[in-house]
């Protein structure tokens, strides 16, 4: 399905790869929900703030992890009232 309203420039790819997420406050567990060559949104319990940095180590299908800095864009709480709303963060990867 082609969403014409998506202004997203690149491609977003619809993957569950396993991260862990490095911060200065120690690491996270998560699992990417999407990921495109620009950054991903990675489901995880406790998301962090936006403009946190972190370190992500993502476990590829096939080869070495993906191991790349980011900063945190936005976040979701889990919502009691609305299910469909998973606690995560969009972020953006710094190349």
């Amino acid at each position: 399905a082609i969403m014409l309203n998506d202004k997203r420039v690149y491609p977003r790819s619809s993957v569950k790869w396993p991260v862990t997420m490095i911060t200065a406050n120690g690491a996270l567990e998560g699992v990417t929900t999407n990921v495109s060559t620009l950054g991903a949104f990675i489901r995880c319990q406790k998301p962090l703030n936006p403009a946190v940095s972190l370190f992500l180590k993502v476990e590829l299908p096939m080869g070495s992890p993906l191991q790349v800095f980011a900063e945190v864009v936005w976040a979701s709480q889990a919502s009691p009232e609305d299910e469909t709303i998973a606690p995560g963060m969009g972020v953006r990867f710094l190349w």
